[in-house]
């Protein structure tokens, strides 16, 4: 079987999704149904959540993890909050980096688990801290 571009490991996908709630079973790459023996790179799990996980992605290992299941909040992918979509944004707001600064503030998760995002916040950091002053 052959996977696309995406080169997540099912353990960093798992590491991620841990935080949120308790996987049942193993994660299972989807098969392409127009192009047999290719694998997508959506995967289905079974999970019992203990918090939802936003809408938008999750930065996940230096990739932007899409996640989606019946019952999720809507979250805007322009300004990064609940309760909105991006049609019916009226924030002038899109900061992908700050997104990823509040994961890493939350100590929820291990520096490793964003990849080169860590390291460039790491590099960058008097810019982020600069703007939440403003």
């Amino acid at each position: 079987m052959v996977r696309t571009g995406f080169h997540l490991t099912e353990e960093q996908i798992a590491s991620w999704l841990s935080v949120y709630g308790t996987t049942e079973g193993n994660l299972k790459f989807r098969d392409n149904p127009e192009l047999p023996g290719v694998w997508e790179d959506s995967i289905d799990v079974f999970m019992k959540l203990q918090k939802h996980i936003p809408t938008v992605v999750l930065p996940a290992y230096g990739k932007k993890l899409n996640v989606r299941y019946k019952g999720q909040p809507i979250m805007c992918s322009k300004c990064m909050t609940q309760g909105h979509i991006r049609k019916e944004c009226t924030s002038n707001a899109n900061n992908w980096m700050g997104f990823v600064k509040m994961f890493v503030d939350s100590g929820a998760f291990h520096p490793t688990m964003f990849g080169t995002w860590y390291e460039y916040l790491q590099d960058h950091q008097a810019v982020f801290s600069s703007q939440q002053q403003n």
